[in-house]
């Protein structure tokens, strides 16, 4: 443990020191540009609201203007906009913010110096009697949201030469000037159509080991039937894949290091072995997208999201990225989060927290909110926005809330940074079944992560494979055969390159495996390495040269390997000594991590199995603690030692979360404070609500004895209202209860709330379970209880769109709603806000 606590202190130096030089704990936010229509003074004054609301740093993405802002405009890399971007940089710092930037405007990388020769290609076949020859030609692909002055070609991203090209800009203008940025940004891959470049036939022989042009006949069809065509299609796609490793991706880092510069490179969506790019990158990013409807009493999932259009988010996407970085002994892994969570002015912070839940689970530490709009202080609600949700500037309805969810995750990613990957399953990443087949659309597979289970390599027995270490809580991470290859046994366990080790290598079933692999894994396991093949062994080598030669050899080596059912996959794992996590078959989700002093678990709830009980943790310990990361509290708690760990209690209410940290020697400090409520005191009678401040205007005041939505009230402008009201009761308590500590449930809140107790402010709830502690001391007799309520701003976006107010002015996509459709709230129908309860005093 000394040895890997050794090398992740050795991280902090170099490039890797330079990820950490700046506040990583704190989110970060895409910062959007538009038209680059920026001024010094409004930067100053946004950026010092950032650092106050608690992000640690913003990342720049130039996108199209606003309308009747031209003359505005400042053209990309052009003196004056690299002025701008000095002055950022300068004043960032001052504040403690670090900045990042796209190495381009919009996405993907391209722009007005890329020319047609440079620019994207594709090919098709043409076929004359018995003759098949190929035609090349760009796509003509522009760039997508581009920003005055980014307009131009999509680069192709397969050719060295015009990934240098495209790059001279970017170097002629920070080798004048090294700016401040902290690192470079390459957005998820997103070039339509592009599967041919100018070399690729000579690129495909020294690859591949053999000519493909006499195979064009297997291009020309949309299928793999045979065999051969199966081997070619799959040497096609690896090579894809390795012009994308050696031309584009090395180039990128190559540029981003001659600077001194971290990459941060969303590989997903590319035709390739992701896993292979994220490991070149220095801070691998993922992608949070979507919704989905987390088993969370009072959890909202919005309607209006299409499932079967965008798919649904899931932890396996994550672990894309986060796995790499573990083999590869990579420090941070960044994700771009919440992206299209809801529909634009309808996302609420309790819809946030469980997906910064799942995603730290999943491996992310390096959260970036998807996004942020740069919009001028003085512009008229509701300012400057991006086309895509969700927004979380100062005219978000959550921005005054914020701040709490800023501090929660810090407090979160703080611990997660300050210790390593522990997990001990590597399981085989089955690329090459996939690369077996042919793809009807662009000759490529994409690999997808926003719906997984529409195909691709997440095939329905890959998925069961992962549900089945998941659902019994064998912490894993994805492998490539590349990194297979690189690993080694060391001291009774697998090493990979970075230095991090695991207990076994699971092959999921599959049919094919490149020779070199299997025989990598033949090698492990002669040296003591436990290999296990889940359900079934593979039958064919990859590929098509000299594939009967490498079959021979490949029934050689299978033959000394077994495999087992996929539904006994738990027991195998029991039997081969690999730990288990138990709390996972309670449905708690959870990462587990090394610390120099023991280990530390991340918990969260995301489900109603488990509330309170037992668990047991596989880590051995002399003293154990609980941090809270919502309260900040924390202490010592007792525990039972077990053969294979420990027991304690815990009590994990669904949408809540938990640090665990084990120790391996002794420690002293306060115990943890538990409250286990007895009794429930509903707290009902006359709630007198009065609107405190919002707009378009200020509703009047009523009492009620029902709680709900004050949609519903007599005053029908509150359904247009949007901004904060107060509901006020006075009750009181038996003589049993006075000075006691309690806690407040308000049910169910619409949106966050602000509560306090005979005046004084005893916390704020916005996240599910919507619960504040009521310290002891403070219930008298006869008490007042107020709670100040926060709802969403589309009621007030109703109003503005009814009465044709002219903010949707913007170039390119404009606005559109979650389903892509031009926004349009005028007809929507009001949606709920205000405390609809019901509240409950527990002690």
């Amino acid at each position: 443990m000394l040895r890997k606590y050794l090398f992740f202190v050795f991280l902090l130096s170099g490039i890797s020191g330079n990820v950490r030089a700046q506040n990583t704990a704190k989110p970060w936010a895409y910062w959007w540009w538009p038209g680059s229509a920026v001024n010094k003074q409004d930067i100053q004054t946004n950026l010092k609201s950032y650092a106050k609301a608690g992000f640690g740093g913003m990342h720049i993405i130039p996108i199209y203007g606003v309308k009747g802002e031209e003359e505005k405009f400042i053209s990309y890399l052009s003196p004056q906009w690299l002025e701008i971007l000095d002055y950022t940089t300068q004043e960032a710092k001052k504040l403690g913010l670090g900045i990042d930037m796209s190495v381009g405007t919009g996405w993907p990388f391209g722009g007005a110096h890329v020319t047609e020769q440079d620019a994207a290609k594709n090919f098709r076949i043409v076929q004359t009697g018995d003759q098949y020859d190929i035609k090349v030609a760009p796509t003509r692909q522009k760039v997508k949201r581009a920003a005055p002055g980014g307009e131009g070609f999509v680069v192709d991203h397969f050719d060295k030469t015009a990934l240098d090209h495209y790059f001279r800009p970017f170097e002629e203008a920070f080798s004048k000037k090294n700016y401040g940025v902290r690192a470079f940004y390459n957005d998820s891959y997103e070039v339509y159509g592009a599967n041919w470049t100018a070399l690729f036939p000579e690129k495909f022989k020294a690859f591949r080991g053999y000519d493909l042009m006499p195979h064009l006949n297997v291009l020309a069809k949309n299928t793999a039937d045979t065999d051969l065509e199966k081997r070619i299609w799959s040497d096609y796609h690896e090579t894809i894949s390795d012009l994308l490793y050696e031309n584009f991706t090395k180039s990128y880092v190559a540029f981003g290091h001659k600077f001194n510069k971290p990459v941060r490179n969303e590989s997903h969506g590319s035709p390739a072995n992701i896993l292979d790019l994220y490991a070149l990158s220095d801070i691998p990013e993922s992608e949070f997208f979507g919704s989905k409807p987390y088993n969370i009493p009072l959890y909202r999932q919005d309607p209006d999201y299409q499932e079967s259009r965008f798919g649904m988010p899931d932890a396996s996407v994550l672990k894309l990225a986060s796995s790499p970085a573990h083999i590869t002994g990579k420090k941070l892994v960044s994700s771009e989060t919440s992206t299209w969570l809801g529909n634009h002015f309808k996302v609420a912070l309790s819809q946030i927290k469980p997906l910064i839940d799942e995603s730290l689970t999943g491996g992310i530490n390096h959260i970036f909110y998807h996004g942020l709009t740069y919009s001028p202080p003085a512009e008229p609600f509701p300012g400057w926005l991006f086309y895509a949700s969700t927004n979380y500037n100062q005219n978000s309805h959550f921005y005054e809330a914020l701040p709490h969810l800023n501090g929660y995750i810090e407090r979160c990613q703080d611990l997660l940074q300050k210790s390593v990957s522990d997990n001990d399953v590597l399981l085989y990443f089955p690329i090459y079944d996939l690369w077996h087949t042919a793809s009807k659309k662009e000759k490529i597979h994409l690999i997808d992560v926003h719906n997984i289970k529409s195909g691709g390599v997440f095939t329905e027995i890959f998925r069961k494979t992962i549900d089945e270490l998941n659902n019994h809580g064998y912490s894993f991470d994805f492998v490539s055969d590349k990194q297979i290859a690189a690993s080694a046994f060391k001291n009774g366990k697998i090493a990979t390159e970075g230095g991090t080790t695991y207990q076994t290598i699971v092959v999921p079933p599959i049919d094919y495996i490149s020779l070199s692999t299997l025989q990598k894994l033949q090698e492990l396991r002669k040296k003591g390495a436990k290999i296990i093949f889940a359900d079934r062994l593979p039958k064919f080598v990859n590929g098509f040269h000299d594939w009967e030669k490498r079959q021979a050899e490949f029934d050689k080596i299978i033959r000394e390997f077994k495999s087992g059912p996929l539904s006994g996959l738990n027991q195998t794992l029991r039997n081969a000594g690999v730990r288990q996590e138990k709390i996972a078959e309670s449905g708690l989700n959870f990462i587990r991590q090394k610390t120099p002093t023991g280990h530390i678990y991340f918990i969260t709830n995301q489900n109603t199995r488990f509330k309170s009980g037992k668990i047991t943790l596989a880590s051995t310990a002399a003293s154990v603690r609980f941090f809270n990361p919502m309260t900040k509290e924390s202490g010592l708690v007792d525990f039972k030692k077990l053969p294979s760990g420990l027991e304690t209690d815990l009590s994990l209410a669904p949408g809540e979360s938990i640090f665990i940290e084990t120790f391996s020697k002794k420690q002293t400090g306060p115990a943890w404070k538990t409250f286990s409520p007895a009794k429930d005191l509903p707290l009902s009678g006359n709630w007198k609500v009065d609107f405190i401040k919002g707009e378009p205007f200020i509703p009047k005041s009523f009492e009620t004895k029902t709680l709900g939505s004050w949609t519903d009230s007599q005053d029908t402008l509150a359904g247009y209202f949007s901004g904060k009201a107060r509901y006020s009761l006075n009750f009181s308590v038996e003589e049993a209860m006075i000075g006691k500590r309690a806690e407040i449930d308000l049910g169910d809140v619409r949106e966050t709330a602000l509560v306090k107790i005979n005046g004084k402010e005893i916390g704020s709830a916005w996240a599910i379970p919507f619960k504040v502690q009521i310290p002891a001391g403070l219930l008298k007799k006869n008490n007042l209880v107020e709670i100040e309520v926060t709802n969403l701003s589309i009621n007030r976006v109703r109003y503005l769109d009814k009465k044709g107010v002219p903010w949707k002015k913007f170039y390119d996509i404009n606005i559109v709603d979650i389903q892509y459709k031009p926004f349009d709230a005028s007809g929507w129908i009001p949606v709920e806000s205000g405390l609809l309860g019901p509240v409950i005093l527990r002690f």
